[in-house]
């Protein structure tokens, strides 16, 4: 986190739009400043507890800070999300530029995969 705004790689929990009601879940960001509205708004990757088929392990070695050494995350590059500034409810730390790298570059591939 950089001032009162993230930065790609930092985890935040905010809003599940994909669960109304329920408890908010890890986003991990991964375009901060080089989107519109750039300190009000980030595009995020969710994070999960759940060891899903294409769910990506965040290992140890790729948190620099705010790993939980009792729980293991996973990364969903499928399950994005804009979410706004103000939704934050709290930060969780961050991780590797590698690791945010190869989440952006899978969720690329699901993107683009049907239009080659």
């Amino acid at each position: 986190m950089r001032g009162d705004s993230f930065e790609r790689g930092d985890v935040f929990w905010a809003p599940d739009p994909y669960n109304i009601g329920g408890d908010p879940r890890p986003w991990l960001v991964l375009a901060a400043d080089t989107i519109p509205y750039a300190g009000e708004e980030y595009i995020c990757a969710g994070l999960t507890l759940s060891d899903l088929p294409d769910n990506i392990e965040v290992s140890d070695d790729d948190w620099i800070a705010g790993n939980d050494p009792e729980k293991t995350s996973y990364c969903s590059p499928w399950v994005l999300a804009t979410v706004k500034h103000d939704a934050v409810a709290g930060t969780q730390g961050y991780v590797t530029t590698e690791f945010t790298h190869e989440i952006i570059q899978r969720s690329v591939e699901y993107l683009t995969e049907d239009s080659v």
